[in-house]
């Protein structure tokens, strides 16, 4: 099975060497720092609940796809192949493929609000083209894809389904408990990622991979890093945290100023977020492993706490505010 998709990438890789740059393009429609930026415009700037709704799920999907990842601890193509090449390298496991799991949950979530259907088909040929840009650029195999479709819809579904009771039952909590279940929503996700790494146990990277890895792309791989996981559940909590404490007190976005009033905010407030993350980077990790992953995980919270709390704080201050 191997062989046959790693013939498959080769093929389309060698046939169709045209499509590198429009693959490159629908693989960045499908990053986290992608989604990230469209979710904070969102929340922001156009639908405040929605942009709640996008930040919760993708912290949730998120994740379940590291946790998954350890759980299968899979190549990527090119770890394994030099018939591949290495378009777009990555450290970590290939299945499932997070961008495949990603893009199901976020243009499928924006698609289900939109509820019109040339949004919906245009939501299905992203879905469709990021997972091809995927196994074009050699960074997954289909089977991964797959996987990941498939694990994004369950997600999606499983979101939809329960949101609305539990959403309900969350509102009636006072802040102080909210804060608590936000905590305790992140501390799964790393649980999650825990449960998998003491499953595979003492299990170790082939030198094999390690070195086809840097032979195809000349970037080493650690994919039993744990501190993506760490990152990914900060953000959630961050970002519930945050927006726990902001909406019992009516923040919501600004309508002030019209179109150029939203771009000034949203720059000002993407500015501060990425200056938050950049300033944690600048901080010695230290020795202890436990510790570094700890600061990792303030780093994602407090850049997160920034997007669903601190800007709307300044915006609301800026100009009346206005709920969508």
């Amino acid at each position: 099975m191997t062989g046959i998709q790693i013939a498959f990438i080769h093929q389309l890789q060698t046939q169709a060497v045209w499509f590198a740059a429009p693959m490159l393009l629908f693989s960045l429609l499908g990053q986290p720092e992608f989604f990230l930026l469209i979710i904070a415009y969102i929340y922001w700037c156009s639908n405040p609940r929605l942009g709640l709704r996008l930040g919760l799920l993708m912290g949730i999907s998120g994740g379940l796809n590291e946790a998954l990842k350890v759980a299968f601890h899979l190549p990527r193509p090119y770890w394994v192949s030099s018939e591949v090449r290495a378009l777009a390298p990555h450290p970590s496991f290939g299945l499932p493929s997070g961008h495949a799991q990603g893009a199901v949950t976020f243009w499928g979530l924006l698609a289900a609000t939109a509820r019109r259907r040339w949004f919906s088909l245009l939501a299905a040929t992203l879905i469709v083209f990021i997972g091809i840009s995927r196994v074009f650029l050699g960074a997954h195999f289909p089977t991964d894809i797959i996987t990941g479709v498939m694990l994004g819809l369950a997600i999606l579904i499983g979101f939809l389904t329960l949101e609305g009771p539990v959403g309900r039952r969350i509102a009636a909590f006072p802040i102080s408990r909210r804060l608590l279940l936000a905590f305790a929503g992140s501390i799964v996700l790393v649980l999650a990622s825990s449960v998998a790494f003491a499953a595979i146990g003492g299990w170790q990277v082939p030198a094999a991979w390690a070195e086809g890895a840097i032979q195809q792309s000349g970037q080493p791989i650690d994919p039993l890093d744990p501190t993506r996981s760490a990152t990914v559940a900060g953000f959630f909590f961050g970002f519930a945290a945050g927006a726990a404490v902001a909406w019992p007190r009516g923040m919501g976005i600004c309508t002030a100023g019209g179109w150029s009033g939203h771009l000034l905010r949203y720059a000002f407030g993407i500015t501060v977020a990425g200056t938050i993350w950049l300033l944690f980077g600048l901080l010695v990790p230290p020795e202890s492993v436990m510790l570094a992953h700890i600061l990792q995980y303030t780093r994602a919270a407090a850049t997160a706490a920034w997007i669903s709390y601190g800007a709307p704080v300044v915006f609301a201050r800026m100009h009346p505010v206005g709920r969508a």
